[in-house]
C-alpha cells in the first residue's frame, strides 16, 4: 500500500472566514492550514464543519502573539474589506478595521513566510487616492518582499456565475519564486445560474418572498418574468441585472439602500 504524500507547503491563515481562501490553495494538493484565525464566531461554525482538522483560534488578532504560530511557508489573509469597500465609509486605515493590515504585518515580521497571500476588494487600489495601497505595498517591499498584484473577476477565473471583482496580492520572500510567479489565465465561463439555483424543488417557505409578508411584494410580482434573471429590490423599484450572473453580495446586505436580491 502506497504512503501518502504530505503537502509540500505549510499555511498559517488569517481572516479566514469561512474558509474559502484556504480551500483554493488546498485544491491544490501542495498546502497544509496549520493554523487558522477567525474572531467571527458564526464564521468560525461553519469553518470548523468543512475544516475539523484545522486548528482554528478564534481569538482577536490583537491578541494573538507571533510566536504562538506554527512555521510556515505562505501566509495568507482577506483582511476584512468594509474600511477601503465603496460600499462602506471609505475610512480606509482610520476604520476600527483598518490596521488589521499591520496586525498581519507582525505575524510577517515574525515568521517570515516565503509566501504572503492578500485578497481585498478593487478599491483597495484607489482608496484615499491610491495611498492606502501604497503603504501596504511600501510595508512588504520594506520587510524584504518582491511583489505583484492584479484586480481579477471571479467569473472569469473560476467558472462561477457571479460577478466578483477583488484585488490579489501576493508577495514573495524570494525573486526567484517572484520572476516565475504568473497570475492565471482567465478560464471561459459556461456555468449558468440555474448551474447554481435549484429553481424546481420546493424548500421552506422562510426562504421565498410571500404576499403580506414582504410590504413590496406586489411590486415584484410583475417585474420578476425571467429565470435567466436575478432581480434586486432597490428601495422603490426592481432591477433586473441582465448580465446572467449573480452582483456580490454586500456585507450590509439590504441596509441603507444597498441591492437585495
Amino acid at each position: 500500500m502506497a504512503k501518502s504524500v504530505s503537502p509540500a507547503f505549510v499555511a498559517d491563515a488569517f481572516f479566514a472566514g469561512v474558509g474559502g481562501i484556504e480551500r483554493g490553495f488546498e485544491q491544490t494538493g501542495k498546502v497544509r492550514i496549520a493554523y487558522a484565525n477567525e474572531f467571527d464566531k458564526n464564521a468560525r461554525k461553519t469553518y470548523a464543519l468543512n475544516n475539523p482538522d484545522t486548528p482554528l483560534d478564534g481569538r482577536d488578532i490583537h491578541e494573538v502573539k507571533a510566536d504562538e504560530l506554527p512555521d510556515c511557508d505562505i501566509m495568507m489573509g482577506g483582511f476584512p474589506c468594509q474600511a477601503f469597500s465603496i460600499a462602506g465609509y471609505r475610512k480606509g486605515f482610520n476604520d476600527d478595521r483598518g490596521d488589521l493590515f499591520f496586525e498581519m504585518l507582525r505575524m510577517i515580521q515574525n515568521k517570515r513566510p516565503r509566501v504572503v497571500f492578500i485578497e481585498n476588494v478593487k478599491n483597495l487600489v484607489t482608496h484615499d487616492h491610491g495611498n492606502t495601497f501604497k503603504v501596504i505595498k511600501e510595508a512588504l517591499v520594506e520587510n524584504g518582499y518582491f511583489v505583484k498584484w492584479k484586480v481579477m473577476n471571479g467569473k472569469d477565473y473560476g467558472n462561477v456565475p457571479q460577478n466578483r471583482e477583488r484585488i490579489y496580492v501576493v508577495a514573495f520572500r524570494y525573486k526567484n519564486d517572484f520572476d516565475t510567479f504568473e497570475f492565471p489565465k482567465p478560464v471561459p465561463l459556461t456555468k449558468t445560474l440555474h448551474d447554481v439555483i435549484d429553481y424546481h424543488g420546493k424548500y421552506d417557505d422562510k426562504y421565498y418572498y410571500r404576499k403580506g409578508k414582504q410590504p413590496f411584494y406586489d411590486k415584484l410580482v410583475p417585474e420578476i418574468t425571467s429565470q435567466d434573471t436575478l432581480y434586486q429590490w432597490r428601495r422603490q423599484y426592481v432591477r433586473a441585472n441582465k448580465s446572467h450572473v449573480s452582483p456580490t453580495l454586500t456585507a450590509n446586505m439590504g441596509t441603507g439602500g444597498h441591492n437585495v436580491p
